[in-house]
């Protein structure tokens, strides 16, 4: 593979991306880690740097690639300097995070959120400012492939901040990607009492690759389906033939 070649499928593969481990505040592109995230302190982080309060934020989930500073970087650099926000760590239960039937503009199969009883999950919340929110919907909802809204009546553990039952997030619109038995758990996401099958990227990658081009060599694929947006889209819609369905009761949809 050419060196370009080899950039694009290591980008799609590294999804979900990194991610510190811990809460922070990403500010102009840099990931501060957040020695005390409660409210108080929070809102003074803010304050010294002349910012939205935590009052005028909207918190939203952060299950993906939302929650890595290296995407996030990415997504805001049109609205840089001075693009600020917490990024808070947080149990979320009853949840799981599972692969999306759609592929994603750098050919990743992206994650969305499954109701799973039982289980508990790591995820982030960012608390966005209405321009970060407005450019975070630019970036998610541009391709159509996700909604995004309010969940209410969920069990959700901020670190710092404690628990709330209300929060703002994306979800898919197309229902979850199968291998025939069920949504697929993302690996890279801590989870206790999981119940989906767990897959890598390149091991659902290679699903994708049996379903809709057996026989193709994998980074031929992921190339493909980086680089060229007729096949991307075609990929994606043929994807969601047999996916499983997002069904939660308390869902409000906000923005399509």
């Amino acid at each position: 593979m050419t060196d370009p070649t080899a950039e694009l499928v290591a980008t799609a593969l590294d999804y979900p991306f990194p991610r510190p481990g811990h809460s922070f505040l990403f500010a102009d592109g840099e990931t501060l880690a957040l020695a005390d995230s409660g409210e108080a302190a929070l809102g003074a982080k803010l304050a010294e740097r002349g910012v939205a309060p935590m009052a005028e934020r909207t918190a939203v989930l952060a299950y993906g690639a939302n929650a890595a500073p290296t995407r996030l970087e990415r997504k805001y650099a049109p609205q840089a300097p001075d693009t600020v926000f917490p990024v808070l760590e947080a149990w979320l239960y009853d949840f799981d995070i599972v692969y999306a039937s759609h592929f994603s503009s750098y050919g990743a199969l992206p994650a969305t959120l499954m109701p799973s009883p039982g289980t508990a999950v790591i995820i982030a919340v960012t608390y966005l400012d209405s321009d970060q929110l407005e450019r975070m919907h630019e970036t998610e909802l541009s391709w159509q492939s996700y909604v995004y809204g309010r969940l209410d009546g969920v069990a959700l553990e901020l670190d710092g901040i404690g628990a709330i039952d209300s929060v703002h997030s994306y979800w898919t619109r197309h229902g979850a990607f199968t291998a025939g038995s069920g949504p697929l758990a993302l690996s890279e996401i801590v989870a206790k009492r999981r119940r989906f099958p767990e897959a890598t990227q390149e091991m659902v990658q290679g699903l994708a690759r049996d379903k809709l081009a057996p026989g193709h060599d994998l980074n031929e694929f992921v190339v493909e389906t980086a680089s060229v947006q007729a096949i991307r889209h075609e990929r994606s819609l043929a994807l969601r033939d047999g996916a499983y369905p997002f069904d939660h009761p308390w869902r409000k949809i906000l923005v399509t």
